[in-house]
């Protein structure tokens, strides 16, 4: 783990305007920020340099891409998770696959182009795995990450790393 990055409420309203958009004009950022652009161009550049901002990412638009169903798969299983990732893979957009603890050993985050073609992934990896439980749960509307509700500023942590 590196080395722990504070950031002042500047910084923090600077990377919130990034956040919602990366292509954000510097001048815009410094008027919302009551400095000038040199200085938001300074600031960036030191969170750069921090290892903080580390590049952009783009939120396409699912639906355009004929992807109308974003949904979770929540599976309990003893064994074959390479492989019902691999099919999970080859037969929607799989987005992250996650092996974990707690209620589900692998998770799954997918698109698919309608309800039924997911149904048939799920009936699949039932029928196929031997999966004890599925779980699959269907966002309504395109997902987003709502950045702006991350409180950026660290908690401070005793020394036994608890808050």
């Amino acid at each position: 783990m590196g080395t722990r990055v504070h950031i002042d409420d500047i910084d923090q309203k600077i990377l919130n305007i990034l956040i919602k958009d990366a292509r954000t004009r510097l001048k815009d950022i410094a008027k919302e920020c009551n400095l000038s652009s040199v200085s938001v161009l300074n600031r960036i550049k030191r969170m750069k340099t921090q290892g903080l901002i580390t590049g952009a990412a783009l939120s396409p638009n699912l639906f355009a891409l004929g992807l109308q169903i974003a949904a979770t798969i929540g599976m309990e299983t003893d064994s074959h998770e390479e492989e019902i990732i691999k099919f999970i893979d080859e037969n929607t957009k799989l987005i992250e696959p996650s092996t974990s603890f707690g209620t589900y050993d692998l998770t799954a985050f997918v698109l698919a182009e309608n309800l039924a073609a997911l149904d048939k992934v799920v009936f699949e990896i039932r029928r196929r795995f031997g999966v004890r439980k599925v779980t699959v749960n269907v966002w309504s509307g395109q997902p987003h990450l709502a950045y702006e509700n991350i409180d950026l500023q660290p908690t401070e942590c005793n020394k036994n790393g608890q808050t």
